[in-house]
């Protein structure tokens, strides 16, 4: 199946600085977006050394044999295990600096991505940057937000809407850098030929609701993924721009 991507990511307009990294990897198949959190140069460093890591942790166990920080996980398929081993090690590395570089304790960050494995994706999610998916013109989130308000919400004690505008909505659970032993998701997702795939960070959702996301990408993806994504940027930035906005996109074609 064939795969077209664009990613990009903006600083917004009121931060002075971007700590969201992202990758777009054709060749491996790799998409990964992070936001990270601590500070200028500790949010920055840990989104990046999450981004890097997995990304080098996937090529090179690709390309033989590889110390791997955990063991395989049963009923997870190769590149799931693949995705789950990479985010661990990020997890430890992203550790390990804030030990030997005491100036950037409390750095952490969201990670969300996926591999795409045959006929579907392996996807991994720790914390609150999104991936969703628009298939026939609807648009579903396919992660869940490892926040306080997400669980509030899953736990029916919010609805949607309501979690929309909480005062405690960043509030995260779940983050790399935070802890030895997170917990990460992984699980599949079918493709389907003219499926697109979103991953971004909080920076956009949070300034446009999803049914508007969707209306976005839509009116503009027959053009090109470019400007669908510099579309959903340039309105996330007209509607305040409060963080760093991020996007990743990925159309499948038969």
């Amino acid at each position: 199946m064939e795969l077209q991507s664009f990613g990009f990511s903006d600083v917004g307009k009121r931060r002075k600085h971007n700590e969201d990294s992202y990758l777009c990897n054709d060749k491996e198949r790799l998409y990964l977006v992070a936001d990270g959190m601590g500070g200028h140069a500790s949010g920055e460093t840990a989104s990046r050394i999450a981004i890097n890591c997995i990304e080098e942790f996937v090529v090179h166990s690709r390309s033989g044999p590889v110390s791997r920080p955990v063991k395989a996980q049963k009923g997870l398929t190769p590149e799931q295990n693949r995705l789950y081993a990479g985010t661990f090690l990020a997890n430890a590395r992203i550790l390990e600096t804030t030990k030997d570089y005491p100036e950037t304790n409390g750095m952490g960050t969201t990670l969300t991505g996926l591999l795409v494995e045959e006929d579907h994706l392996a996807v991994v999610n720790v914390g609150d940057s999104r991936l969703y998916r628009i298939r026939d013109g609807e648009l579903a989130q396919v992660t869940l937000d490892h926040t306080y308000v997400g669980e509030m919400v899953r736990r029916g004690r919010l609805t949607p809407e309501e979690a929309q505008k909480h005062p405690q909505r960043h509030i995260l659970t779940n983050a790399l850098g935070i802890q030895k032993n997170i917990k990460i998701d992984t699980f599949q997702v079918d493709i389907m030929g003219g499926d697109l795939f979103l991953i971004c960070s909080d920076g956009l959702y949070d300034m446009i609701e999803d049914n508007r996301i969707g209306e976005i990408i839509h009116s503009n993806m027959e053009t090109s993924l470019y400007k669908a994504g510099l579309s959903l940027v340039l309105e996330a930035n007209l509607a305040g721009g409060l963080d760093n906005i991020t996007v990743v996109l990925l159309l499948f074609k038969d």
